[in-house]
């Protein structure tokens, strides 16, 4: 039967609804977000701009000939129906010539999610916000914050400091190997999937898993804290115009969160927001990306420019994590970004990037993200792989440069290469120093010089070969 009670002491009403066919399952009932939502709210945020552009702007809603209203089956359809090509831009045509800046007098650039907002920026660099990279993110358009953001890259870059950890990699090694919760997590499913039969987890391909049990859903249940954030999100009706760009954010933000995860050993620091906020170029320069591997390509140099420590391998990890979150489905990524949200709605400056993105994102995850996309995504993380030139700083052939100078250092001890002996080769030795150790006058000039064994293009000697993913998750 069906109860009610209420709480006078906190105003509260709790309502227990009898089912009316029993044992029947509603899936989903804890994403607050989606069960709140009325149900234009729901048509709305799955419907496409082409979708409603597609309807007429007059329907005859009495007479004979009226269209069909959006059914559920029609939603349903629309998100299954959807497909990704992750590696090809799904970018519209320019209205105009690049050249042509007259928009800009009519139209001001937009940013943040789904390109909605503006004049949320326009005084972040008197406020303190240090996490903003964009000069004047209230006129730059796309094109001209991807070039800045591309030029502060290459000036940030040190060749020294990805030296040093190149070479001092004791502290790295511990942060490599570290194993995150929602890797425990992952692991125990599988264990659980091979010992009960039936699948627990999303699938690459496939139709629909089954429920998990009650051993192995204990880690997707909302804590009491995550409902109530999800109870103050914005009732937003969100008309996507590019789902994939949507998605790809997602990598970059989760990138960024799972590399300050990891390089705390799953703590956070006072530090971490601004590492956040840096690393993600989604939210320090307004990117939009069209494409999965110029997203990921941006993720590496931003790993190797901004934090703590800037190592290739430490990096590889960090993909492995993302891919993790999303081999887990929605409700991780649901997880993790309630984190992120939390920690910067509680910043007396960056409280501005839940504004921006992260409420919209936790609204959008809830109700009109597909479990298909996030089994799509995973496959695409799960097998893509960079190679160091693609990053575009000469990463092998430092790396050579480095181990020469090392192998040299050991044979001839009595030569000083830095000033400092007791100070790390690379990080307070000036890069002249190494290339004087290594008979080179000038280190750009020496690097097309740098000739691998077998092979023709300069790359670094004992080339650094990407390790597969973890075996068992394959």
């Amino acid at each position: 039967s069906s109860t009610a009670s209420l709480d006078a002491s906190t105003g509260q009403i709790s309502v227990t609804l009898a089912k009316q066919t029993p044992g029947e399952s509603f899936e989903n009932l804890d994403l607050l977000s989606s069960l709140l939502a009325t149900k234009r709210e729901r048509d709305l945020g799955v419907a496409t701009v082409a979708d409603r552009q597609a309807r007429p702007l007059i329907e005859d809603i009495a007479g004979g000939g009226s269209t069909a209203p959006f059914t559920d089956e029609d939603q349903l359809a629309i998100l299954q129906d959807e497909e990704f090509d992750w590696e090809i831009s799904q970018t519209a045509a320019a209205a105009a010539d690049d050249d042509d800046d007259d928009s800009l007098l009519l139209t001001k650039p937009t940013y943040g999610f789904n390109n909605q907002h503006t004049g949320l920026l326009a005084h972040a660099h008197d406020s303190g916000n240090d996490i903003n990279a964009v000069p004047d993110p209230e006129r730059m358009t796309p094109d001209q914050r991807r070039a800045n953001r591309i030029a502060t890259e290459d000036a940030k870059f040190d060749e020294s400091y990805y030296i040093d950890n190149y070479i001092n990699d004791e502290d790295i090694h511990p942060l490599i190997h570290y194993k995150t919760r929602f890797f425990k997590i992952l692991r125990r499913l599988q264990k659980s999937k091979s010992a009960a039969g039936p699948a627990v987890l999303p699938q690459n391909d496939g139709p629909e898993p089954a429920q998990p049990t009650d051993a192995t859903k204990s880690w997707a249940e909302f804590t009491d804290k995550e409902n109530a954030t999800m109870l103050d999100l914005p009732r937003k009706v969100h008309l996507v115009s590019d789902r994939q760009a949507i998605y790809l954010g997602l990598v970059d933000i989760l990138f960024a969160y799972s590399l300050d995860h990891r390089i705390n050993q799953g703590d956070s620091t006072v530090e971490s927001l601004w590492a956040i906020g840096a690393v993600s170029s989604t939210l320090s320069n307004l990117e939009q990306f069209s494409a999965l591997r110029p997203t990921l390509v941006t993720c590496f140099r931003r790993a190797l420019s901004y934090p703590l420590y800037r190592n290739w391998e430490l990096c590889e990890k960090v993909l492995e994590d993302v891919y993790v979150l999303f081999k887990l489905g929605l409700r991780a990524i649901i997880k993790v970004m309630l984190e992120i949200k939390l920690m910067f709605d509680h910043h007396d400056i960056y409280y501005v990037y839940s504004k921006l993105y992260l409420d919209d994102y936790c609204v959008w995850l809830q109700t009109a993200a597909t479990d298909k996309a996030t089994r799509s995504l995973a496959h695409e993380l799960h097998h893509i792989e960079l190679e160091k030139e693609e990053i575009g700083w000469h990463l092998e052939a430092f790396e050579d440069l480095a181990l020469q100078t090392s192998e040299s250092e050991d044979e001839d001890e009595d030569e000083d290469v830095v000033e400092n002996s007791e100070a790390p080769v690379g990080l307070d030795a000036p890069l002249a120093a190494i290339a004087e150790e290594s008979e080179v006058e000038d280190v750009p000039d020496a690097l097309n010089d740098i000739v691998i064994p077998g092979s023709s293009n300069g790359a670094a000697a004992g080339e650094h070969k990407r390790k597969p993913l973890i075996e068992f998750l394959d």
